[in-house]
């Protein structure tokens, strides 16, 4: 990577545009960036830094502040770089997070970051997302920002408190700069594998205890503490020869069993003999004393049968007197229903005496047809009579409402002036509303402006004054530590010549006259002052003037916004602005509520005309209506007087016309029912005479006396067949019961005699009991053999695989162990600590030939891999080799200048190896920043010489310092001066 040229404005010091061109500067390979402190030298890093990455190193990006006080708010700060990476130039442009005044109203709004890369020599197009600008130059560059600040911007002060940093912390900048991620996951991977060996083995264990109890609960036989094959295999064999035992004993139990049940089988059959001629012997004695039930029997079955001849004449004589008294029943419901009937009884009683009922019947329907038929036109006419009321009854609601219609039409044109008035009132109201929004709306974010402004200056009060008293405290403190210092440097100087002779070894040279004979020493009157102290002191001094600084920093800082927010609050109180505020809120809000009634009062204010309107129109239509009403309800009237009186001539005693008719069709279905009985009952008289006279002829004939005793002979098909089967039965019975009597077998059972089955029977149960306990038994131990053999099998096969699986789990777990830095790892280094370990051997050994030429070969860097005290983690630890003494000794012991050469041989060192670990990409420029004050003319000369190869190896070197001595020695020059109105830069020594 080379930078050509970056500029700025109004970014950290720098108010106006500044320029500073890198290519200009590097031409000699070496320049120099110096100037006041505070004037902004480390600010020209971190304008590079937040071109590439958008953000600035350490501490200082945590403020965020890196717009410039010294330029007005409106200014956007600005950064711009042009730069060479992996051969392809950009230019990047950003612009941090800061404040600006709003554009309307007072205070101040957020503006969010922004950048764009652009490919200057056009190999890609442009970028504006931030996101991937970062990833973009992370990747061509090979390393991320952390890196970034360690290589190429070196922090002197950073390094040197990495080397003297211990173990742990060291660690941590390490895993910054190299990735070791996966290391981390292959321990990770390692404890893992341990756990889940550890579980199996575990598992395996309870797998096996859990088949031993199995076992044991089988058996009844306690397992041993540590259950083996042996155990397992004798508990078996004895399990299979109990079985056999028992199958043996079953099998003679079933043997007994079998001929006790034989024995029982003959017996039951003697007494079934036996038993079976008893009951035949009684079922003919019982056969012989029911012989008068089976004649009784067979003489009702032969009249049943004969009385079944006759049996389709009587049941017509039975039907045909049933018909006609049906007959004669309708007969005289016809009657009762006709003389029921206005006008009905007379024709009744004209029946009865007439010879010729159907003749009188006939001559009476035809006369009241006649009548109905004449009033059938008239009953139409009387049907409409109650559309004929109900439309008068509807034409006199139609003018009453009509009527009150008017009246009402009559009253909203009463109402129309005012309330037109009252619209036209209220539109202009919402019109000047709608003017003032604005202004109001302006008004009220002033105001909520100002109460946000007088709360937070209000609020800073406080925190001011305790940034005034920190900044008094740490300003006081800063001028003791520099009077100590100054006191350590004059008790210093007051005793050099007492601290050079206590240096003094007899014999050899003085270092300050040469002579090797010393006859009077000096000796330190007061308490001796050492190079420690001295430095003790300083890095007091410089602490305290760096707290004095941010103190002051914070200091300026609060007090510049309290001054702000005061000048553009004054003195006003927060609750008055927020009294006032809140009126302004109201008073927007009341006429953006005004103003927004606008379009619905126009909308009012037309439908008021359109109501008008309408009101005319429906007036003209209801008087209309109401001509056409009155003349129709007239001429309904006249129509339904008529109607009446032709009712009341045509109904007679009848209430209407129509009930007059329907009187006459009841008595015409009436008469006509009646007649037609009168047929039915004269037909149904005659058949029921000639059926009952038939019925008789024919019992006569079939041998009974009459037809009543035929009737009474009479039997069910059901009743016939129970008579039938019960004689087939008894014939049955006698014929089965005298068969088992003659059977020889039973014959030779009784001549026998009786046997015991009761013993029999006991011998059997007792014999069956044995068997089915002897098989229970033999059931039993087959089944605790089965079960057995299973988990034994079970158990032999869990016990086989656990020794292998201990051994694996052993294996992993101390493997897991040693890659964690604990078990047998003497050194207690991890996986990952040994990757680093090796990353930082790397850096030590392209470290030490810069240190040895830096220490003119006195001095060179050594890795040390010992693990630390009280089981702390090793293999990151670094000191220093005296090549003078041949001793190591830490990194603590060397001088100020000492530190800084070696701080700054690490540095470069970790470049070197940071940037082949980043793929080898050659980092054309790089930053030294301070630290070169510390040093003697030689030592600077021989870091100079150091400075030179990197510079002749095609690398541009940017010192940062302020010390004067580096100006005579560097043409090149960067000079960034403070000015009231913020600081500028000047180019020395560059042509051009």
């Amino acid at each position: 990577m080379r930078l050509h040229r970056v500029s700025m404005r109004a970014f950290g010091p720098f108010a106006d545009e500044v320029v500073v061109d890198f290519d200009a500067l590097g031409e000699d390979g070496l320049f120099l960036l110096h100037g006041q402190t505070g004037a902004g030298k480390t600010t020209v890093l971190d304008a590079v830094a937040f071109a590439l990455f958008g953000r600035v190193p350490g501490v200082r990006h945590e403020g965020r502040r890196l717009h410039s006080d010294h330029a007005g708010p409106d200014v956007v700060p600005r950064v711009v770089l042009e730069a060479t990476v992996a051969g392809r130039r950009m230019r990047l442009e950003r612009s941090p997070e800061h404040h600006r005044p709003k554009s309307r109203g007072a205070g101040l709004r957020k503006i969010q970051a922004k950048g764009v890369l652009v490919w200057t020599d056009g190999s890609g197009p442009e970028l504006t997302r931030l996101p991937e600008i970062g990833e973009t130059v992370s990747r061509l560059l090979g390393m991320s920002a952390e890196q970034f600040f360690q290589v190429v911007l070196l922090p002197q002060g950073d390094f040197a408190q990495f080397l003297r940093a211990t173990n742990e912390d060291r660690e941590a900048l390490l895993e910054k700069l190299f990735d070791t991620g996966r290391f981390g996951g292959v321990e990770e991977w390692l404890r893992e594998r341990a756990r889940t060996a550890r579980a199996e083995v575990e598992e395996k264990a309870q797998s096996v205890d859990r088949l031993a109890g199995q076992i044991s609960a089988i058996t009844g036989v306690e397992a041993p503490a540590e259950p083996d094959v042996d155990w397992a295999t004798g508990v078996l064999v004895d399990a299979r020869t109990e079985a056999e035992r028992t199958r043996t004993a079953a099998e003679a139990a079933t043997q007994a069993a079998d001929r006790a049940q034989a024995h029982l089988d003959d017996c039951a059959r003697h007494a079934e003999l036996i038993r079976r001629g008893e009951v035949a012997r009684a079922e003919l004695a019982a056969l012989d004393a029911d012989s008068a039930l089976v004649t009784e029997t067979h003489a009702l079955l032969d009249a049943a049968r004969r009385a079944g001849g006759v049996r389709s004449a009587l049941d017509d004589a039975v039907d045909t007197r049933t018909r006609r008294d049906a007959a004669a029943r309708a007969v005289a419901t016809a009657s009762d229903a006709l003389a029921r009937i206005p006008g009905g009884a007379a024709l009744v009683a004209a029946v009865a005496e007439a010879s010729d009922p159907a003749a009188t019947i006939a001559a009476a329907v035809d006369r009241w047809s006649a009548e109905s038929g004449r009033l059938e036109p008239l009953a139409v006419r009387a049907a409409g009579r109650a559309a004929t009321v109900a439309e008068l009854s509807t034409l006199a609601a139609d003018v009453a409402h009509a009527e009150r219609r008017l009246a009402a039409i009559a009253a909203e044109w009463d109402e129309i002036p005012a309330r037109r008035a009252e619209l036209a009132s209220r539109i202009s109201a919402a019109t000047a509303a709608g003017a003032a929004i604005d202004g109001r709306t302006a008004e009220a974010e002033r105001l909520a402006e100002l109460v946000a402004d007088a709360t937070r200056r209000d609020a800073l009060v406080q925190p001011l004054a305790a940034a005034q008293a920190a900044a008094d405290a740490a300003r006081s403190a800063h001028l003791d530590a520099r009077q100590d210092l100054v006191a350590v440097r004059e008790r210093r100087v007051a005793n050099m010549a007492a601290e050079v002779a206590s240096r003094l070894v007899p014999g050899e040279p003085c270092p300050a006259c040469g002579s090797a004979e010393h006859p009077a020493p000096a000796v330190d009157g007061g308490e001796p002052v050492t190079d420690a102290d001295e430095r003790a002191a300083e890095t007091t001094e410089e602490a305290a003037g760096d707290r004095a600084r941010r103190a002051a920093v914070a200091l300026t800082e609060v007090r510049a916004e309290y001054d702000s927010l005061c000048a553009r609050v004054g003195d006003l109180a927060v609750a008055d602005l927020t009294a006032a505020a809140s009126d302004a809120r109201r008073a927007v809000t009341e006429t953006r509520r005004l103003a927004g009634e606008l379009e619905a009062l126009s909308e009012k204010a037309a439908e008021i005309e359109s109501t008008a309107t309408a009101l005319t129109a429906e007036q003209s239509r209801v008087r209309e209506d109401q001509s056409r009403r009155t003349e129709r309800a007239q001429s309904l009237r006249t129509a339904l007087r008529a109607l009446d009186a032709e009712i009341d001539a045509a109904r007679g005693d009848a209430e209407s016309v129509e009930v007059r008719r329907a009187q006459l069709g009841d008595l015409c279905r009436a008469a006509a029912a009646l007649r037609d009985a009168t047929s039915r009952w004269a037909a149904a008289d005659e058949r029921a005479s000639a059926a009952s006279d038939r019925a008789r002829e024919l019992a006569v004939d079939a041998g009974f006396a009459d037809a009543v005793a035929a009737r009474a002979a009479l039997a069910s098909p059901d009743q016939i067949a129970e008579w039938e089967s019960l004689l087939r039965e008894l014939a049955a019975r006698r014929s089965a019961a005298q068969a088992v009597v003659d059977d020889p077998d039973v014959v030779a059972a009784a001549a026998t005699g009786p046997v015991d089955l009761d013993a029999a029977r006991a011998t059997r149960d007792t014999t069956r009991a044995d068997r089915d306990d002897a098989h229970r038994r033999a059931a039993l131990a087959a089944d605790r053999v089965a079960r057995l053999e299973t988990h034994c099998a079970q158990f032999w096969a869990a016990a086989d695989v656990m020794a292998p699986a201990r051994a694996r789990a052993d294996e992993v777990s101390g493997l897991a162990e040693v890659v964690a830095g604990r078990g047998a790892n003497n050194r207690s280094m991890s996986l990952r600590s040994y990757v680093l370990a090796a990353r930082l051997e790397e850096v030590v050994v392209a470290a030490s030939s810069r240190l040895r030429q830096m220490s003119c070969g006195r001095y060179e860097f050594e890795h040390s891999d010992a693990a630390g005290s009280h089981g702390r983690r090793g293999g990151l630890g670094i000191a220093v080799r005296d090549e003078y003494t041949g001793a190591v000794r830490p990194a603590a012991t060397l001088s100020g200048g000492e530190t800084f050469f070696a701080s700054l041989a690490l540095a470069l060192g970790l470049a070197d190896v940071v940037s082949a670990e980043a793929g080898g990409r050659v980092l054309d420029t790089m930053f030294i920043d301070e630290g070169f004050g510390s040093l003697d003319p030689e030592t600077l000369e021989r870091v100079m010489g150091v400075l030179d190869d990197l510079r002749s190896g095609g690398r541009v070197v940017g010192l940062v310092s302020h010390v004067d001595e580096m100006r005579s020695r560097i043409p090149a020059q960067l000079h960034v001066v403070r000015t009231e109105s913020g600081s500028r830069v000047e180019l020395l020594g560059v042509a051009g």
